[in-house]
Protein backbone atom coordinates (compact mmCIF):
# COMPACT_ATOMS: atom_id res chain seq x y z
CA UNK A 1 0.00 0.00 0.00
CA UNK A 2 1.26 3.48 -0.74
CA UNK A 3 2.04 6.42 1.32
CA UNK A 4 -0.68 7.78 0.26
CA UNK A 5 -3.13 5.12 0.32
CA UNK A 6 -1.93 4.74 4.15
CA UNK A 7 -3.03 8.32 4.54
CA UNK A 8 -6.64 7.71 2.94
CA UNK A 9 -7.07 5.01 5.19
CA UNK A 10 -6.46 6.55 8.04
CA UNK A 11 -8.35 9.57 7.73
CA UNK A 12 -11.29 7.22 7.55
CA UNK A 13 -13.97 6.60 9.99
CA UNK A 14 -16.55 8.51 11.90
CA UNK A 15 -19.40 10.16 10.28
CA UNK A 16 -16.83 12.81 8.07
CA UNK A 17 -13.04 11.58 7.23
CA UNK A 18 -10.53 13.75 8.44
CA UNK A 19 -6.86 13.91 8.41
CA UNK A 20 -5.67 15.01 12.03
CA UNK A 21 -2.34 16.55 13.25
CA UNK A 22 -1.59 13.38 14.31
CA UNK A 23 -1.77 11.67 10.82
CA UNK A 24 0.03 14.31 9.22
CA UNK A 25 3.00 14.33 11.75
CA UNK A 26 3.14 10.96 10.96
CA UNK A 27 3.15 10.82 7.05
CA UNK A 28 7.17 10.20 5.43
CA UNK A 29 8.34 12.28 3.05
CA UNK A 30 11.59 12.61 0.68
CA UNK A 31 12.80 15.82 1.13
CA UNK A 32 15.12 17.19 -1.11
CA UNK A 33 18.17 19.80 -0.91
CA UNK A 34 16.86 23.10 0.19
CA UNK A 35 18.61 24.42 -3.48
CA UNK A 36 16.83 21.75 -4.96
CA UNK A 37 13.27 22.22 -3.71
CA UNK A 38 14.17 26.30 -4.91
CA UNK A 39 14.83 24.73 -7.97
CA UNK A 40 11.62 22.42 -8.15
CA UNK A 41 9.77 25.36 -7.15
CA UNK A 42 10.84 27.47 -10.19
CA UNK A 43 10.38 24.55 -12.42
CA UNK A 44 6.83 24.07 -11.24
CA UNK A 45 5.98 27.78 -11.71
CA UNK A 46 7.31 28.25 -14.79
CA UNK A 47 5.35 25.63 -16.00
CA UNK A 48 2.15 25.80 -14.34
CA UNK A 49 2.23 29.98 -16.12
CA UNK A 50 2.40 28.41 -19.49
CA UNK A 51 -0.10 26.02 -18.82
CA UNK A 52 -2.50 28.12 -17.09
CA UNK A 53 -2.15 31.16 -20.37
CA UNK A 54 -3.29 27.85 -22.42
CA UNK A 55 -6.21 27.14 -20.13
CA UNK A 56 -7.17 31.00 -20.38
CA UNK A 57 -6.94 31.21 -24.27
CA UNK A 58 -9.07 27.70 -24.63
CA UNK A 59 -11.68 28.95 -21.97
CA UNK A 60 -11.47 32.47 -24.16
CA UNK A 61 -12.80 30.70 -27.28
CA UNK A 62 -15.16 28.27 -25.52
CA UNK A 63 -16.95 31.76 -23.91
CA UNK A 64 -17.09 33.52 -27.05
CA UNK A 65 -18.34 30.89 -28.92
CA UNK A 66 -22.39 32.08 -27.88
CA UNK A 67 -21.03 35.53 -28.67
CA UNK A 68 -20.29 34.26 -32.59
CA UNK A 69 -23.10 32.13 -33.18
CA UNK A 70 -25.49 35.42 -31.99
CA UNK A 71 -23.79 37.69 -34.51
CA UNK A 72 -23.49 34.84 -37.38
CA UNK A 73 -27.11 34.66 -36.84
CA UNK A 74 -28.30 38.31 -37.22
CA UNK A 75 -26.06 38.75 -39.82
CA UNK A 76 -28.16 35.85 -41.14
CA UNK A 77 -31.46 36.91 -41.48
CA UNK A 78 -30.58 40.88 -41.80
CA UNK A 79 -28.93 39.44 -45.31
CA UNK A 80 -24.99 40.59 -44.79
CA UNK A 81 -23.49 36.61 -44.94
CA UNK A 82 -25.09 36.59 -48.57
CA UNK A 83 -24.83 40.10 -49.95
CA UNK A 84 -22.11 38.57 -52.26
CA UNK A 85 -24.13 35.76 -53.14
CA UNK A 86 -27.17 38.30 -54.28
CA UNK A 87 -24.31 40.26 -56.70
CA UNK A 88 -23.50 37.27 -58.06
CA UNK A 89 -27.00 36.37 -59.16
CA UNK A 90 -28.11 39.61 -59.89
CA UNK A 91 -30.23 40.52 -56.73
CA UNK A 92 -30.40 42.96 -54.11
CA UNK A 93 -31.97 43.34 -50.31
CA UNK A 94 -35.36 44.40 -51.98
CA UNK A 95 -36.04 40.47 -52.74
CA UNK A 96 -36.56 40.14 -49.16
CA UNK A 97 -40.63 39.76 -48.55
CA UNK A 98 -41.32 40.25 -45.14
CA UNK A 99 -44.65 37.47 -44.06
CA UNK A 100 -46.16 36.30 -40.80
CA UNK A 101 -45.32 33.13 -40.49
CA UNK A 102 -49.01 31.78 -40.81
CA UNK A 103 -48.39 32.56 -44.70
CA UNK A 104 -45.36 29.78 -44.67
CA UNK A 105 -46.94 27.09 -42.57
CA UNK A 106 -49.16 24.48 -43.81
CA UNK A 107 -49.35 23.14 -40.56
CA UNK A 108 -49.24 24.20 -36.62
CA UNK A 109 -50.65 21.55 -34.14
CA UNK A 110 -49.96 20.46 -31.04
CA UNK A 111 -49.82 17.21 -28.63
CA UNK A 112 -52.45 15.48 -26.94
CA UNK A 113 -52.58 14.83 -23.58
CA UNK A 114 -53.03 12.00 -21.52
CA UNK A 115 -50.23 9.57 -23.12
CA UNK A 116 -48.55 8.60 -20.37
CA UNK A 117 -51.02 5.60 -20.36
CA UNK A 118 -49.52 4.21 -23.23
CA UNK A 119 -45.56 4.80 -22.75
CA UNK A 120 -43.74 1.61 -24.19
CA UNK A 121 -40.64 -0.11 -24.16
CA UNK A 122 -40.59 0.43 -28.07
CA UNK A 123 -42.86 1.60 -30.46
CA UNK A 124 -43.52 5.08 -31.43
CA UNK A 125 -40.82 7.74 -30.47
CA UNK A 126 -42.67 10.27 -28.43
CA UNK A 127 -40.75 13.36 -28.28
CA UNK A 128 -40.78 15.70 -25.40
CA UNK A 129 -39.37 19.05 -24.35
CA UNK A 130 -36.47 17.11 -23.12
CA UNK A 131 -35.19 16.41 -26.63
CA UNK A 132 -35.53 20.45 -27.88
CA UNK A 133 -33.19 22.67 -26.41
CA UNK A 134 -31.72 26.58 -27.34
CA UNK A 135 -29.25 27.57 -29.56
CA UNK A 136 -29.61 24.65 -31.81
CA UNK A 137 -31.74 22.89 -34.79
CA UNK A 138 -30.43 19.80 -33.43
CA UNK A 139 -32.82 16.87 -31.62
CA UNK A 140 -31.80 15.58 -28.33
CA UNK A 141 -32.07 12.07 -28.78
CA UNK A 142 -30.11 10.91 -25.72
CA UNK A 143 -33.17 10.12 -23.64
CA UNK A 144 -36.06 9.11 -25.56
CA UNK A 145 -39.67 7.73 -25.05
CA UNK A 146 -41.50 5.73 -26.83
CA UNK A 147 -45.31 4.93 -27.23
CA UNK A 148 -47.66 2.59 -28.36
CA UNK A 149 -51.24 3.82 -28.89
CA UNK A 150 -54.82 2.71 -30.54
CA UNK A 151 -54.58 3.02 -34.14
CA UNK A 152 -57.47 5.32 -33.70
CA UNK A 153 -56.40 7.24 -31.13
CA UNK A 154 -56.67 11.20 -30.55
CA UNK A 155 -53.09 12.53 -31.81
CA UNK A 156 -52.61 11.02 -35.15
CA UNK A 157 -52.98 15.04 -36.52
CA UNK A 158 -49.30 14.98 -34.05
CA UNK A 159 -47.77 12.79 -36.07
CA UNK A 160 -44.24 14.03 -36.90
CA UNK A 161 -42.82 14.07 -40.79
CA UNK A 162 -39.58 14.53 -42.14
CA UNK A 163 -38.97 18.48 -42.30
CA UNK A 164 -41.38 19.56 -39.39
CA UNK A 165 -40.70 21.83 -37.07
CA UNK A 166 -40.92 21.36 -33.04
CA UNK A 167 -41.51 23.87 -30.64
CA UNK A 168 -41.63 24.11 -27.24
CA UNK A 169 -44.51 26.04 -25.66
CA UNK A 170 -44.68 25.77 -21.93
CA UNK A 171 -42.06 26.72 -19.61
CA UNK A 172 -39.19 27.60 -21.45
CA UNK A 173 -40.60 28.42 -24.59
CA UNK A 174 -38.71 28.59 -27.94
CA UNK A 175 -36.51 24.83 -27.44
CA UNK A 176 -36.78 24.00 -30.74
CA UNK A 177 -35.84 21.04 -32.82
CA UNK A 178 -35.58 19.91 -36.67
CA UNK A 179 -37.03 16.47 -37.73
CA UNK A 180 -34.39 15.93 -40.10
CA UNK A 181 -35.24 12.13 -40.86
CA UNK A 182 -38.25 10.17 -41.66
CA UNK A 183 -39.13 8.20 -38.48
CA UNK A 184 -41.66 5.22 -38.72
CA UNK A 185 -43.62 6.36 -36.51
CA UNK A 186 -43.51 9.86 -34.06
CA UNK A 187 -45.47 11.58 -31.95
CA UNK A 188 -45.22 14.82 -29.75
CA UNK A 189 -46.72 15.59 -26.25
CA UNK A 190 -48.77 18.59 -25.20
CA UNK A 191 -45.80 20.94 -24.05
CA UNK A 192 -44.50 20.55 -27.74
CA UNK A 193 -46.05 22.46 -31.19
CA UNK A 194 -44.97 21.20 -34.60
CA UNK A 195 -44.95 23.45 -37.40
CA UNK A 196 -45.26 22.16 -40.97
CA UNK A 197 -43.64 24.56 -43.61
CA UNK A 198 -44.90 25.14 -47.71
CA UNK A 199 -41.39 23.83 -48.49
CA UNK A 200 -41.95 25.98 -51.72
CA UNK A 201 -42.20 29.04 -50.09
CA UNK A 202 -39.56 28.27 -46.69
CA UNK A 203 -36.66 25.82 -46.44
CA UNK A 204 -37.37 24.29 -43.12
CA UNK A 205 -34.27 24.27 -41.76
CA UNK A 206 -33.83 28.16 -42.53
CA UNK A 207 -37.45 28.31 -40.43
CA UNK A 208 -35.91 26.92 -37.48
CA UNK A 209 -32.81 28.80 -37.50
CA UNK A 210 -34.89 31.53 -37.48
CA UNK A 211 -36.47 30.70 -34.33
CA UNK A 212 -33.39 29.65 -32.55
CA UNK A 213 -31.71 33.55 -33.38
CA UNK A 214 -32.58 36.56 -31.47
CA UNK A 215 -35.19 37.97 -33.74
CA UNK A 216 -37.63 34.53 -33.66
CA UNK A 217 -36.77 33.98 -29.98
CA UNK A 218 -37.36 37.12 -29.11
CA UNK A 219 -40.89 37.51 -30.99
CA UNK A 220 -41.63 33.80 -29.25
CA UNK A 221 -40.88 35.52 -25.32
CA UNK A 222 -42.75 38.68 -25.87
CA UNK A 223 -45.89 36.55 -26.76
CA UNK A 224 -45.11 34.60 -23.56
CA UNK A 225 -45.01 37.52 -21.53
CA UNK A 226 -48.01 39.07 -22.56
CA UNK A 227 -51.13 39.39 -19.83
CA UNK A 228 -50.54 35.93 -18.00
CA UNK A 229 -49.96 33.67 -20.08
CA UNK A 230 -47.45 30.71 -18.58
CA UNK A 231 -46.55 28.97 -22.09
CA UNK A 232 -47.44 29.87 -26.21
CA UNK A 233 -50.72 29.14 -27.87
CA UNK A 234 -50.51 27.68 -31.80
CA UNK A 235 -51.66 31.59 -32.78
CA UNK A 236 -48.58 32.61 -31.37
CA UNK A 237 -46.48 30.95 -33.45
CA UNK A 238 -48.66 31.64 -36.58
CA UNK A 239 -48.31 35.10 -36.02
CA UNK A 240 -44.46 35.71 -35.98
CA UNK A 241 -43.08 38.29 -38.32
CA UNK A 242 -40.13 36.78 -40.69
CA UNK A 243 -38.37 38.54 -43.52
CA UNK A 244 -37.72 36.04 -46.73
CA UNK A 245 -35.34 35.70 -49.00
CA UNK A 246 -35.73 33.43 -52.25
CA UNK A 247 -35.60 29.47 -51.07
CA UNK A 248 -32.26 29.46 -53.42
CA UNK A 249 -30.96 32.05 -50.98
CA UNK A 250 -32.27 30.66 -47.77
CA UNK A 251 -30.55 27.07 -48.74
CA UNK A 252 -27.58 29.32 -49.05
CA UNK A 253 -27.48 30.67 -45.82
CA UNK A 254 -28.41 27.29 -44.58
CA UNK A 255 -25.40 26.11 -45.87
CA UNK A 256 -23.13 29.09 -44.51
CA UNK A 257 -24.64 28.73 -40.95
CA UNK A 258 -24.33 24.34 -41.03
CA UNK A 259 -20.76 25.02 -42.17
CA UNK A 260 -20.23 27.67 -39.56
CA UNK A 261 -21.29 25.70 -36.79
CA UNK A 262 -19.47 21.94 -37.56
CA UNK A 263 -16.32 24.05 -37.27
CA UNK A 264 -17.25 25.94 -34.44
CA UNK A 265 -18.04 22.48 -32.76
CA UNK A 266 -15.05 20.64 -33.68
CA UNK A 267 -13.39 24.12 -32.22
CA UNK A 268 -15.36 23.68 -29.03
CA UNK A 269 -14.19 20.05 -28.39
CA UNK A 270 -10.97 20.74 -29.17
CA UNK A 271 -10.78 23.41 -26.47
CA UNK A 272 -12.60 20.93 -24.39
CA UNK A 273 -10.08 18.44 -24.47
CA UNK A 274 -7.12 21.08 -23.95
CA UNK A 275 -8.93 22.20 -20.58
CA UNK A 276 -8.86 18.40 -19.57
CA UNK A 277 -5.54 17.66 -20.79
CA UNK A 278 -4.04 20.72 -18.86
CA UNK A 279 -5.56 19.64 -15.21
CA UNK A 280 -4.32 16.28 -15.93
CA UNK A 281 -0.69 17.85 -16.90
CA UNK A 282 -0.84 19.82 -13.62
CA UNK A 283 -1.20 16.42 -11.85
CA UNK A 284 1.47 14.53 -13.23
CA UNK A 285 4.17 17.40 -12.92
CA UNK A 286 3.29 17.70 -9.31
CA UNK A 287 3.42 13.78 -8.90
CA UNK A 288 6.72 13.58 -10.97
CA UNK A 289 7.87 16.88 -8.86
CA UNK A 290 7.18 14.82 -5.55
CA UNK A 291 8.91 11.77 -7.08
CA UNK A 292 12.62 13.53 -7.87
CA UNK A 293 11.99 12.99 -11.73
CA UNK A 294 11.83 16.96 -13.03
CA UNK A 295 15.47 16.49 -13.43
CA UNK A 296 15.90 19.00 -11.05
CA UNK A 297 18.66 17.10 -8.55
CA UNK A 298 22.48 17.94 -8.16
CA UNK A 299 24.39 14.69 -7.59
CA UNK A 300 27.06 17.55 -5.72
CA UNK A 301 24.87 18.59 -3.39
CA UNK A 302 24.84 17.50 0.09
CA UNK A 303 21.60 15.00 1.46
CA UNK A 304 18.73 17.22 2.73
CA UNK A 305 18.87 14.38 5.81
CA UNK A 306 22.11 15.00 6.38
CA UNK A 307 21.91 18.46 6.45
CA UNK A 308 19.26 18.22 8.98
CA UNK A 309 21.16 16.11 10.90
CA UNK A 310 23.97 18.74 11.07
CA UNK A 311 21.96 21.61 12.09
CA UNK A 312 19.99 19.97 14.56
CA UNK A 313 23.43 18.77 16.03
CA UNK A 314 24.88 22.29 16.04
CA UNK A 315 21.84 23.45 17.94
CA UNK A 316 22.07 20.87 20.44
Amino acid sequence: MSQKQKLIEKSKGGAQPNISQEIIKEYPFTLPPLAEQHRIIHRIENTFERLNAAKELAQSVLDSFEDRKTALLVDAFSGKITELWRREHGLNINSWKEHITNDLLNYVTSGSRGWAKYYADDGAIFFRMGNLDHGTIDLDLKDVRYVCIPSKAEGQRSRVQKGDILISITADVGMVGLVKEAYDEAYINQHVALARPKHSLIDAAFFTWFLVSYLGLNQLKRKQRGATKVGLGLDDIRNLYIRVPLIEEQQEIVRILDSFFEKEQHAKELCEKVLDKIEHTKKSILARAFRGDLGTNDPNEENALELLKQVLGEQD
